[in-house]
This record gives C-alpha cells, sequence and structure tokens, in this order.
C-alpha cells in the first residue's frame, strides 16, 4: 500500500464523515413554504432597511418587490449611500410616487467604517418598528414572504431570522462555482444548529436578516461591527454569542437574488469577504489552499497518475463529490446539470481565493466601492 493508497483512504473518510452530516444537517433546515401567512391576532410592525450605492440596475425592481408585500404596519427604509449612478433619480422619483417609501440621503462616510455597515446603523436609528429587516437593493421577494417569516419568528420566539435565497446565475459554470461556495460555507458553519444554544454555530443571511430590534440594540447593531466585511453573518454571530435565539430556514421560493453575472464580476465582488472570511490568518489561507487541492483537485489527476487500490479510492473520491454537489443543486432547487463543472470549478474557487488574499497582502487592505480600509484597521475591529 502506498502513500497515495493511504491519502486517498483519508480523504474519502474524511469526505464520508463531513458529508454525510452535511446533508442529514441541511435537511433538518425547514422551509418558509410550510408557514402559514394567514396568522390569528396582529402583527408587529417592521422596518425594512435597505442600503444603496450605485444600484440603478436592480434597484426599482427590488423597491416594488417590496411595496408589493402584503404586510402590516410596515415601513420601508432606503439608504442612498453616496450613490453617484442615476440611483439617486430613480429613488426620488419612486418616493414621490410611493409615499410609504422612505429615502435618506448619507453624504459622507465616517471614518472608521465599512459604507454598507455605517448605512445599515444609520438606517436601524431612522426605525420605528419592533423587527427590523436588513436586505438589500436588488433581493425580489414575494408578497407573503414577510407575513411568514414574522409568524415563524412569533412562534418560535426567535430574536433573529435568516432566510436562504434563490440566486439567479446566467450560466451553468456560474451556477456551479456558487454550489461548491455554499456546500464549504454550510458545512464551514452548520446553519441547523444555529437554534441550539450548547453549539456555537451561527447564521445570517444578507437578502434577509430580521432581527428584533430591541435585541439589535442590546448588542451594539452594526457599530459593534462597523469595519466587518462579512456584515451579515457577524450581525448573527454576534445575536447568537449575546445568548438570543435565532434560526435559519430556506427561502428559495420567497426570495431571489441577481447575482454576479460572469467568474470576473464574482471575484471583484467577493474580494472584501474573502480573507475576511478566513480570519485574516494566512495559516487558514494556507490550509483552505491545502485542502482544495488535497479533496477537489488531486483525486481526478489521480486517475491518470495511479492504479489499483489508490485509483478505486481516488475514483470513490470523485463520485462522492459529485453526489454531494448533485444533492445540494437539488436542496437549491438549481437544475443538475451544473454539477457537470465540478471538477474545473476548484481551480476558479481557488484563483478567486489567491487573488483576494494576495491583492489584500500587497495593497495592505481593501479599496471596496471607493474607499480603502487598512488590512491592519479591519483586523484591529474584527468581532472575535
Amino acid at each position: 500500500m502506498d502513500i497515495f493508497f493511504w491519502v486517498a483512504m483519508i480523504t474519502l473518510a474524511g469526505m464520508a464523515v463531513f458529508g454525510i452530516e452535511g446533508i442529514r444537517g441541511a435537511g433538518r433546515i425547514g422551509w418558509l413554504d410550510t408557514v402559514d401567512p394567514e396568522r390569528k391576532g396582529s402583527f408587529p410592525s417592521v422596518s425594512v432597511i435597505i442600503p444603496a450605492l450605485n444600484e440603478e440596475e436592480n434597484i426599482r425592481s427590488g423597491l416594488l418587490s417590496l411595496l408589493s408585500l402584503d404586510y402590516e404596519p410596515m415601513e420601508i427604509i432606503v439608504l442612498n449611500d453616496r450613490s453617484t449612478d442615476r440611483t439617486g433619480s430613480i429613488l426620488e422619483e419612486m418616493s414621490f410616487q410611493y409615499p410609504r417609501l422612505k429615502v435618506v440621503n448619507i453624504e459622507k462616510l465616517p471614518e472608521g467604517w465599512l459604507g454598507k455597515n455605517h448605512a445599515l446603523y444609520f438606517g436601524a436609528q431612522q426605525a420605528s418598528g419592533d423587527y427590523l429587516l436588513f436586505s438589500d437593493a436588488d433581493v425580489v421577494m414575494e408578497s407573503s414572504t414577510l407575513k411568514r417569516a414574522i409568524t415563524f419568528t412569533l412562534e418560535q420566539k426567535l430574536d433573529h431570522l435568516a432566510l436562504f435565497f434563490k440566486a439567479i446565475l446566467p450560466s451553468s459554470l456560474l451556477q456551479m462555482v456558487v454550489i461548491e461556495l455554499g456546500v464549504g460555507l454550510v458545512s464551514y458553519l452548520r446553519p441547523w444548529k444555529a437554534a441550539d444554544f450548547s453549539s456555537e454555530s451561527f447564521v445570517g443571511v444578507g437578502a434577509f436578516n430580521l432581527v428584533k430590534k430591541e435585541s439589535y440594540w442590546k448588542v451594539g447593531g452594526h457599530k459593534t461591527i462597523r469595519l466587518c466585511p462579512l456584515d451579515d453573518l457577524k450581525l448573527g454571530q454576534m445575536l447568537k454569542k449575546a445568548g438570543f435565539l435565532q434560526d435559519c430556514l430556506y427561502g428559495n421560493h420567497f426570495i431571489s437574488v441577481k447575482w454576479y453575472g460572469s467568474v470576473r464580476e464574482m471575484t471583484t465582488g467577493l474580494m472584501k469577504n474573502t480573507f475576511a472570511a478566513l480570519n485574516y490568518s494566512l495559516i487558514r489561507f494556507c490550509l483552505f489552499t491545502m485542502l482544495q487541492i488535497l479533496v477537489s483537485i488531486w483525486p481526478v489527476w489521480a486517475l491518470l497518475f495511479t492504479e489499483g487500490l489508490a485509483w478505486m479510492a481516488n475514483l470513490a473520491i470523485v463520485i462522492l463529490s459529485g453526489a454531494f454537489f448533485l444533492a445540494a443543486a437539488l436542496k437549491s432547487d438549481m437544475s443538475p446539470r451544473p454539477v457537470m463543472w465540478f471538477p474545473v470549478t476548484p481551480y476558479i474557487r481557488l484563483y478567486m481565493t489567491w487573488k483576494a488574499v494576495l491583492m489584500t497582502v500587497i495593497r495592505g487592505g481593501i479599496d471596496w466601492r471607493g474607499t480603502f480600509y487598512s488590512l491592519q484597521d479591519l483586523k484591529d475591529n474584527d468581532f472575535p
């Protein structure tokens, strides 16, 4: 038995253990579809908070879906955060047409803040609702979404509810990149344990983070995470660490986001998040690279360079990988067709990670939406 056989067997065993746990865990997450929106009694007031910086392409459709939500009492607060495109004029036009739409213009970013985090915090300060729904300008919601979410939140006595969404992507290759990214993130975060007080697992989704306002302010709001690029996840982590009850549901049939249009666009879009997801640790970066090569890249090449039991073990790894990605695609209401790209996407993911980390280290920080944030400031202000 050579080293290639034992490497393959250890990899296969690890994949089987974590993969099966991931599939079983993902199956324990509920669906928003099962929640009856027609609950008895009154609904609490909700403030929907939308940050918008140069969102002229998608903001109209997103806001029209929010204005069509079958929910009262509700206010919609849009933060026009220093936009230089037509976002401001679109918002001005829509606010005249729809008086319930409250538009707040932000002219200057205070020092020591990420733009989005500041906009969300500023919006929360304007909010009058009992619950705060943090979302994005490109999110489209079905009319009963908020009623279902609030009903579930009240029934389960939650302080925080996150909903997973359907990503609208133009190509099967890009869909597979997102599937792989999602599988890795879910395997690491284990969101099905977010509601378990004995677990450190937490959850947060930028498209739909519903938080009880009282709980939000008790943890200091986004001011506590003012320089954290992963604002959605960090908000969930902050609430969980403070002892507040949270949970998540699949909202794929109710929430959709027209996400990135190309791999290049995704690489740029995730530039500010990638190193933050590794806790700004070069050791974690190296471990991620090794794991990606060991689990996702080498087994495919091993089919050309090994034989016997080692070849069979690597074949089992490749088949198991495909099966896990297929299960993830079906769970996300995606076509199984993108899974054919799974031998290719690890290279794309490595490229995205390496580019983001190296550019952040070389530049000494991230340049995001026209503002530079030093790496040292990001590290010093990261929520532990």
